[in-house]
């Protein structure tokens, strides 16, 4: 499963990651914890702009790709559709005088997730409110049951 701290690390590594194709969708999959099906879907979709196939056709992923892959999963579970994951990978083609496009892309997502971590935030506070008088109620009956005289 691709988590946060993978997309954070994939980001900000300082080695040049290789290029060279030397997993199979599968294979890839696996590394990543993601289905085989959501691999090729993003690849049918355009997200995967550098995979190479091999002579069968077959796609095949580098390193470079795994970590891109990474980072398409990260900005999926943020919320970004798959529409505007192919407009970041377009902004990402063209280079970094296409900085602030990608920013005007990520920072309205940005908002919408905080917003809805804070709506968890109530809500787990009200479950948690909910767990705490179950418990209650529920020592309370047991001690009554104890207090019975027989």
């Amino acid at each position: 499963m691709v988590d946060m701290q993978d997309c954070i690390q994939s980001i900000s590594m300082d080695r040049q990651l290789s290029s060279i194709p030397q997993y199979s969708v599968t294979e890839a999959a696996k590394k990543l914890g993601i289905s085989p099906h959501t691999l090729r879907y993003y690849d049918d979709q355009g997200l995967f702009p550098f995979l190479q196939r091999d002579v069968a056709q077959k796609r095949m992923f580098s390193e470079a790709d795994l970590q891109w892959a990474k980072l398409m999963e990260c900005l999926k579970k943020s919320g970004l559709s798959i529409r505007d994951m192919r407009y970041y990978v377009k902004l990402c083609e063209e280079g970094n005088e296409t900085i602030p496009d990608r920013l005007k892309l990520l920072e309205p997502q940005k908002e919408k997730l905080l917003k809805q971590i804070e709506e968890e935030k109530r809500q787990l506070k009200l479950l948690q409110f909910k767990i705490d008088y179950y418990e209650k109620i529920q020592a309370q009956t047991e001690q009554e049951k104890g207090d019975l005289i027989i």
